[in-house]
């Protein structure tokens, strides 16, 4: 018994080690050393010198890393409310549908989730283009040109459009992970509720939701921490113009780091950056907090 005990265990070690490795070598040991460089001056060439809060006194004094800041949390917090929202809403539709429908809605939902996010931002720059866009093409059809505008050169504007292609592109994820929760709960309770009059709003809303809260959970929190990252969409559509009124912190840091060669001025800045995240994550699953349920 020992020895299958033994046995199971160094087989459960083999599994984990690879990963474990990678994890320290790819996520501590980086996030280590660009602690550690946020209290040093470097420029990549010359000797490091520890100059300890002064970058984060520069950072907290810099106006255009705190619209950064404000700009990052800012798309990634309604990023993640209304891609949530919008995926359980399909989710609760898809789940009333048939086995065939449902995968083919499923399948197109999520379909976004799986392009390259280069060609989605190319692909909303033809959508957005003040002159040629699809969108301002549309307005001007029905009659409605007086609403056309530059949309990604408007500063009242431009942060809403990487919002609505970040909804867009996200809400596949929290649409499937809430369609398969709903899935696990037993079908003889919503039986019980339909025997007892509840609609199928009713049963969604006193029976559904309460069950899958921790998905939904879940699921927000893989929505924002996808959200956070948004150097990719926002590089390619804007480029943080105009006049970085849609500049974020990772690309703030990119041009601070490789533009300037400030590196630890940009690793202060992604120290920053990950203890709002942390923040945001916890503020997240602490108002999202359910209890888990045993069918």
């Amino acid at each position: 018994m020992r020895k299958r005990k033994r046995d199971k265990l160094l087989l459960s070690v083999g599994f984990l080690l690879p990963a474990y490795v990678f994890v320290f070598f790819a996520f501590l040991i980086p996030g280590i050393w660009n602690i550690v460089l946020s209290f040093q001056e470097w420029d990549g060439f010359h000797e490091k010198e520890f100059v300890f809060l002064d970058n984060y006194r520069k950072a907290f004094g810099d106006a255009l890393f705190l619209r950064s800041l404000k700009n990052s949390v800012m798309i990634a917090v309604i990023t993640m409310i209304g891609a949530t929202l919008l995926g359980l809403f399909l989710a609760m539709m898809i789940y009333r549908l048939g086995k065939k429908e449902g995968a083919f809605y499923r399948l197109i939902i999520f379909m976004p989730s799986m392009i390259p996010v280069s060609i989605i931002g190319l692909l909303f720059t033809f959508i957005f283009n003040s002159d040629m866009g699809l969108l301002n093409q549309l307005l001007r059809l029905i009659g409605l040109e007086n609403l056309t505008t530059a949309w990604l050169e408007n500063s009242a504007t431009v942060l809403w459009c990487i919002i609505f292609v970040g909804i867009w592109r996200l809400l596949g994820m929290p649409m499937m992970l809430c369609f398969v929760a709903l899935q696990e709960v037993p079908s003889t309770l919503l039986e019980a509720g339909k025997m007892d009059g509840a609609t199928y709003r009713q049963q969604m809303t006193h029976i559904l939701l309460p069950l899958i809260r921790p998905t939904i959970g879940l699921s927000m929190i893989f929505v924002l921490l996808n959200a956070f990252k948004t150097y990719d969409l926002v590089y390619v559509l804007t480029k943080g113009g105009p006049a970085n009124l849609s500049m974020t912190v990772p690309i703030y840091m990119q041009k601070t780091a490789f533009t300037y060669s400030k590196f630890s001025y940009s690793s202060t800045m992604g120290v920053l950056m990950a203890v709002v995240v942390i923040a945001v994550v916890l503020v997240t699953k602490r108002v999202m907090k359910g209890e888990s349920y045993e069918f």
